[in-house]
């Protein structure tokens, strides 16, 4: 105790280098922790499922697609795993509108889920019950269970929720129960408000082809990972031997959970920010490193008299080594208020699209990465000051009187290798980070092929039980486009299945009328997108070939498509792919379909999807579905002008349509891509609290460098050299430390650039005009940072300088 009480009052007699000490603990193992929370949230933290490790994702496996869906009749199709496996539940992700009397219609972020898909979870409800499997069957399954925020936000906590009646796409539906808060993991199903049995209809109920479907499994405790692996595999392929049309070259799967939370790339963004993050805390520990040893040097005399009066080593030590303590003590702490405010500036920053707040995990995790990085920071490099203690001369150093506090060449040996590491560091982190914000610039300002320009788009969802077919849905959506172009400013209008804005459905594989049919499974996939005659014209989607499609191509008449310049290539090389024709592989029966036109590609504004994806349009009329995206070109007038007269016009056709994310594409745009912006915002605090810690521990080398050589200047100045010869000396001492570390840094950076284009292959790095601009940046900086001690050296009065030395 009594050391720690030396330690303290050691501390409080230096608060300059206290409070630096501290707040550079804070920064650097602050950000550092930050990011490891927001690792530990997409991908570290276990699902709050009961035994999750045994509860697996299930999918289809193509060469077109790797974590494909299941069709209707194949889950329906499955045998009783109960003995060999454990339990298999069905989920899909759907569209729903729910609207009460006097309350406008919500279109909710709904599931269709087996009876059995709570159970197999591991979740019981807070209130009411789950579902029965009689309700599965198509017209008992008008029950719904609801989330427990959508029960507090919607229903304002009603505790006689259970039993109330509602409308859920036209029909009224009974709730019966209310999932407990606990089940609100954004990775599994959290976000979802609203869940209703699955009720397969006559159509869904023998499809085949359409894999919509996702399962999930939860092992029995008996059968361990990889036998249940194992039972997967050999489900898929027995249901590729009994129905080989549909299944034939697929594979089923079953995947770990925490294995299935994020994709390759937003694997590949997060651990580039954790690693990024890292190099600010090794650099903050360089500089907490040269601090401690400036300290210790400072302190040389008193080392030598405690150890000329017969101090042990041990005693030298302990004050040294509690003192790294305490500074690891209260700058982890701080770096966790550090951690816990970027936490909540991410929780208002990232835009869920009105799925709930995303919150950041500060479990013991989190804490416990906190503590251990303090600790071994603080211990780490505290070593070198406890080692110069060691070392120290106790006769030389009470001998050289007031020179003793110089330090010897080691520890200026090892103050300079700080610096070369700490710019090393910095200039790899500011290439990491200015390679992807160039990288996402170029991505997003990049032409998609389509015009996002006076475009104004949003979402509606057609109630099943007022549209239920073909023959209601194409009338009602010919009424709707009609309606929407009789608006004042609207040049036109269109309904689709989905916008360019996340890529479209599928890949679906098709087969080529004329060309060898390849082997079932390695087809040609293509995305494929629903459109009404007006689309290309109202998405600026230039048309190349033939013609688009108009109101005539209807259910009755011969199915057509446009294909896009890809798939024309691709498939065609060439030849005019105008009258050629296409049909879905996998299907008992060959439905042709003619290519009436080429349109140009259209990008989505990711860059998971290949830019080149084959792409198929077909009309909406001969396909139609509930869900659809209306977009309308304005002339003459702001989208946003547009935005209530849309929804009044689709008030007026159908009070039970609810218009969700009515706004200008471009905005949307902006939503959708808001992440990245925020990304390039962490990565250039990052790059720039990497640059001024480095570039503050190259000015205190420096000063300390100064002031241990203001002797040595005087005299120079007193045998005649000019302020410019000492200005220049100093400035070559630190550049000399500055680029040798700014080399190392370019090899870094080099590879780094190497495994970023590996890791993001559809981004254009363009590594090398940023690792020129982040070299001729850290000159600048360590120019500036040199020059401040080096006019300081200019100052010194020779005769003073002398009289002090």
């Amino acid at each position: 105790m009594n050391t720690f009480s030396f330690a303290v009052r050691s501390l409080l007699k230096s608060p300059g280098f206290t409070g630096i000490a501290i707040l550079t603990l804070a920064l650097g193992i602050g950000a550092n922790t930050a990011m490891f929370s927001l690792l530990n949230t997409l991908m570290l933290r276990p699902v709050p499922l009961p035994d999750a490790d045994q509860v697996v994702q299930l999918y289809r496996t193509t060469n077109q697609n790797p974590r494909g869906g299941f069709s209707p009749a194949d889950y329906q199709d499955l045998p009783d795993t109960t003995a060999d496996f454990g339990s298999i539940a069905a989920v899909a992700g759907w569209g729903m509108s729910l609207s009460e009397p006097g309350q406008p219609a919500d279109m909710v972020n709904s599931a269709r889920i087996s009876a059995n898909f709570f159970p197999t979870a591991g979740v019981a409800p807070f209130l009411g019950r789950g579902f029965r499997t009689e309700e599965e069957t198509f017209g008992n399954h008008r029950v719904l269970i609801i989330s427990h925020p959508y029960w507090q936000d919607r229903f304002a906590a009603d505790p006689d929720i259970v039993g109330r009646v509602v409308r859920v796409d036209g029909e009224s539906h009974e709730i019966v129960g209310v999932l407990p808060a606990t089940f609100d993991d954004r990775r599994f199903f959290g976000q979802v408000k609203l869940f209703r049995p699955l009720g397969f209809n006559a159509d869904e109920k023998t499809d085949r082809n359409s894999q919509w479907v996702g399962l999930i499994g939860r092992r029995n405790a008996a059968v361990s990972a990889a036998r249940g692996e194992a039972f997967i595999a050999n489900l898929g392929t027995q249901f590729a031997a009994d129905h080989p049309t549909a299944n034939q070259g697929a594979a089923w799967r079953a995947v770990p959970l925490e294995d299935t939370f994020m994709n390759d790339t937003g694997r590949s963004i997060v651990g580039m920010l954790v690693g990024l993050s890292s190099f600010v805390m090794l650099i903050a520990c360089s500089n907490l490193a040269n601090l401690l040893l400036a300290r210790t040097i400072s302190r040389s005399r008193e080392f030598a008299v405690r150890g000329a009066l017969g101090a042990s080593r041990g005693q030298l030590l302990r004050p040294l080594i509690a003192e790294s303590l305490l500074l690891a003590l209260v700058g982890g702490a701080c770096a966790i208020l550090v951690a816990i405010w970027t936490g909540h500036w991410l929780t208002a920053t990232i835009d869920t699209g009105g799925n709930g707040a995303f919150i950041l995990a500060l479990d013991w995790r989190v804490l416990g990465f906190a503590a251990l990085a303090s600790l071994v920071t603080a211990l780490a490099f505290g070593l070198a000051p406890a080692l110069f203690a060691l070392r120290l001369d106790i006769n030389g150093t009470l001998k050289s009187g007031a020179r003793g506090s110089t330090g010897s060449r080691g520890s200026q040996r090892v103050r300079s290798l700080l610096i070369v590491g700490q710019f090393g560091l910095a200039f790899v982190l500011l290439a990491g980070a200015g390679m992807f914000m160039q990288g996402t610039r170029s991505m997003l300002d990049r032409h998609y092929g389509w015009d996002a320009d006076n475009l104004l788009t949003g979402t509606v969802l057609l109630p099943a039980a007022t549209y239920p077919g073909a023959e209601e849905i194409e009338p009602f959506q010919r009424q709707v486009i009609e309606r929407l172009e009789s608006l004042p400013g609207v040049e036109s209008a269109s309904l689709s299945y989905a916008m360019p804005f996340f890529g479209f459905t599928g890949p679906n594989q098709f087969l080529v009328e004329g060309q060898e049919i390849p082997v079932a499974g390695q087809e040609p996939g293509a995305r494929v997108n629903g459109i009404t005659p007006h689309y290309f014209a109202t998405t600026g989607t230039p048309v190349l070939a033939g013609r688009t499609f108009t109101d005539n191509d209807t259910l009755e008449n011969p199915k057509v498509v446009v294909i896009n310049e890809s798939m024309a290539r691709g498939l065609f090389g060439e030849e005019n792919p105008i009258g050629r024709r296409l049909a879905r592989a996998g299907t008992d029966e060959i439905t042709w379909m003619e290519i009436v036109g080429v349109v140009a590609n259209t990008q989505n504004v990711f860059p998971e999807q290949p830019i080149n994806d084959f792409q198929i349009y077909h009309p909406m009329a001969q396909e139609p579905w509930h869900y659809s995206w209306i977009a309308l070109r304005t002339r003459g007038v702001d989208p946003v002008t547009l935005i209530e007269p849309v929804r009044q016009t689709m008030t007026q056709l159908n009070a039970d349509l609810p218009v969700r994310d009515l706004m200008p594409a471009e905005d949307f745009i902006a939503r959708a891509t808001s992440d990245f912006g925020l990304i390039n915002t962490l990565l250039g605090a990052f790059a720039l609290l990497g640059l001024a810690l480095a570039s503050l521990g190259i000015y205190g080398v420096i000063a300390r460098t100064v002031a241990q050589r203001t002797g040595e200047f005087g005299i120079r100045m007193a045998l005649g050299a000019q302020v410019g010869n000492i200005v220049r000396l100093v400035l070559k001492a630190g550049l000399r430390l500055a680029l040798i570390g700014a080399t190392l840094g370019l090899l870094g950076a080099l590879g780094l650039s190497r495994l970023l284009a590996t890791m993001l292959p559809r981004m254009d790095l363009n590594s090398s005009i940023v690792i020129g601009l982040v070299t001729v940046g850290l000159v600048i900086v360590a120019l500036v940072a040199c020059y401040l001690p080096a006019r300081k050296a200019a100052r010194i009065d020779p005769v003073k300088a002398l009289h002090t030395d």
